[in-house]
């Protein structure tokens, strides 16, 4: 059986090195999440997919069948396939494009694409139960002041990811 300790382990050694935005390490971020969910009562394979979450996302190299041959549970791997993001960068283009073209800024027509890309990509996240309280409870974390610093919320492009973060998370509680 899959457990709690099999996940932590795996994430660990695949987020090796890897901090949070922050400057902490990436698994703690990732266990503060899972200990969140535990603590609510969640299931184990909601805190399982919880520390798994970014597992197959840039810079790990895992991909579902190395997930697989590590013994992650095919339905564990399926949401971890729904919970992480992937960008669509010619619908980011395209979008921008479009809006420049309207006479938006390009630095801001980048960022509603690209807020308008992680909304779709939340409308998929919205189609899972498991993967719906798993990035909930990541975007609570993510919002949390010690994440970003009140000093460092003034910033555009902290403002932008604040921003797209509290759109998220409401459309995720509706």
């Amino acid at each position: 059986m899959f457990t709690k300790s099999d996940a932590l382990q795996i994430a660990t050694t695949a987020h090796s090195g890897q901090t949070d935005k922050s400057g902490g390490t990436y698994i703690s971020y990732l266990e503060s999440i899972a200990n969140q969910l535990e603590a609510n009562g969640e299931s184990e394979q909601v805190v399982i997919t919880a520390l798994l979450q970014d597992i197959m996302g840039e810079g790990t190299g895992y991909t579902q069948a190395k997930l697989s041959e590590l013994g992650v549970p095919a339905d564990i791997i399926d949401i971890i396939s729904i919970v992480t993001h992937h960008k669509d960068q010619s619908f980011i283009d395209d979008y921008s494009c479009k809006r420049m073209a309207e006479g938006i800024p390009a630095e801001d027509a980048t960022y509603e694409a690209r807020e308008k890309d992680y909304l779709r990509y939340i409308e998929k996240v919205k189609t899972n139960p498991i993967a719906k309280k798993v990035k909930i409870e990541a975007l609570k974390t993510l919002l949390k002041d010690d994440l970003v610093a009140k000093n460092e919320r003034r910033e555009k492009k902290n403002k932008f990811r604040i921003k797209k973060y509290e759109n998220a998370l409401k459309s995720l509680e509706e």
